[in-house]
């Protein structure tokens, strides 16, 4: 009997820990507003995420037509794709309420002059993320412990 209480107990922990964690990330994902945040969640996962800045600096590509860096957040198997600006990228990502990382991200090796720094402050972005946030007009903030954008994003 005493083991059924301590299973019970451990299930309803589990339980709540996670409808906590949804609910942060609904809030997240909603601007601080968990109901708005659970109709845009579905959207985050599995869209094209173009970047529009990095540390506050607004990407420009410096090639007439040159592809701008973006990712796409797959649900299935937490993976993370996308490019770089020159390269390909690639790996995992780890969402938990409002935080969220990407560890083991790779990507392709070629050298591309004149989008290496984007694609290097891109990744070194992505690396440092600790949090994400989706503001009412639809950008995606990717920022540090403290709240600092390290990128924004629009959906395309």
């Amino acid at each position: 009997m005493r083991y059924i209480t301590i299973a019970i107990s451990l299930l309803l922990l589990v339980t709540l820990s996670a409808h906590k964690c949804n609910e942060k990330t609904a809030a997240a994902a909603g601007d601080g507003n968990p109901a708005v945040g659970m109709t845009k969640i579905p959207g985050i996962m599995d869209s094209k995420w173009v970047v529009r800045t990095i540390k506050g600096n607004v990407v420009t590509m410096p090639d007439k037509g040159g592809e701008a860096p973006w990712m796409r957040m797959l649900k299935e198997g937490n993976k993370v794709e996308g490019f770089g600006g020159c390269n390909s990228l690639m790996g995992g990502f780890r969402l938990s309420g409002d935080q969220i990382q990407f560890p083991n991200l790779g990507s392709t090796k070629k050298f591309c002059e004149s989008t290496q720094s984007i694609e290097n402050g891109f990744m070194g972005a992505l690396k440092a993320t600790r949090k994400f946030k989706l503001d009412k007009a639809g950008l995606l903030h990717l920022t540090d412990d403290a709240g600092a954008d390290l990128a924004t994003f629009t959906q395309e």
